[in-house]
């Protein structure tokens, strides 16, 4: 097992978080629109992934507040980071809202 030392940031690695805008999606079914644009969402990670951009990506299983999905992605900077998470279709189409760590 490897632990990382804390005294070593990592540099070019970002982490974001995405969260619904309607929980409703989850717990009662997207709306038309929602699934066009998640189609969309997919589409964009697996194009991420070959580039080398997402490192990888998943979410939670809880339908509820809780729930969110993250991905870790390479960028040169937090601003270049932002620029990927809001490019996301899913966040640039409201279904989604977007944290950058």
């Amino acid at each position: 097992m490897h632990i990382a030392d804390p005294r070593q940031v990592p540099t070019g690695l970002f982490l974001y978080t995405l969260r619904p805008a309607r929980l409703a999606m989850l717990t009662g079914g997207p709306t038309p629109d929602e699934q066009a644009i998640a189609a969309r969402h997919w589409i964009y990670s697996q194009e991420l992934l070959a580039a080398g951009t997402l490192v990888f990506a998943g979410r939670t299983l809880q339908r509820d507040p809780t729930t969110f999905a993250f991905a870790v992605i390479r960028a040169s900077s937090l601003d270049g980071a932002r620029a990927v998470a809001e490019g996301d279709p899913a966040v640039a189409g409201g279904v989604f809202a977007a944290e950058v760590f």
